[in-house]
């Protein structure tokens, strides 16, 4: 038993000097969070006892190729996140959530130099902020609650917009 508590604390002393080589060789176990976990992982694997040498290294070399697959996916996938509808309903409920709280007609005074310079009418590519955006073309309405670049109607591709204000 003692033997076996000894060798657990020297591979946990190992470790914990290992995160600085780490450093360089994986951009992901770079991130703080992630060499913590490997980390960890490998402590508690080395805690078994059962394992040699040469299990452990493999084990280890296994966690840190999923998690090395793992950082790939995750960056491949970051820029569809935010066409995902889970991301696009957060979105939408945060956004709305700061929107009931705001004092409007601080927002619309904010809004009332754009609408001049478009005399209302927003077309795809413009910026537009705060309000409820309708189709010219099919009367499709979308409510905004931060500013966005116009995008063409869902509804019906249409490229022009009539902007108006939120009910304060």
């Amino acid at each position: 038993m003692a033997k076996s508590n000894t060798q657990y604390q020297n591979l946990v002393s190992k470790l914990s000097v290992h995160p600085l080589g780490y450093k360089g060789l994986h951009p992901l176990i770079e991130n703080s969070l992630t060499r913590r976990f490997v980390v960890k992982t490998e402590a508690y694997l080395g805690a078994a006892g059962d394992l040699t040498k040469k299990e452990l290294a493999e084990a280890s070399a296994y966690i840190r190729h999923d998690m090395d697959e793992f950082s790939k996916d995750y960056q491949s996938s970051i820029d569809s996140f935010k066409l995902s509808a889970w991301y696009q309903a957060w979105d939408k409920i945060t956004w709305g959530t700061l929107a009931s709280i705001t004092d409007k007609t601080q927002v619309e005074w904010t809004e009332v130099g754009d609408d001049l310079q478009h005399q209302g009418r927003y077309c795809v590519g413009d910026e537009v902020g705060f309000g409820l955006l309708t189709c010219v073309r099919c009367g499709y309405k979308k409510e905004l609650f931060h500013p966005t670049t116009v995008l063409s109607c869902a509804n019906c591709d249409g490229s022009e917009f009539m902007r108006e204000s939120f009910e304060p």
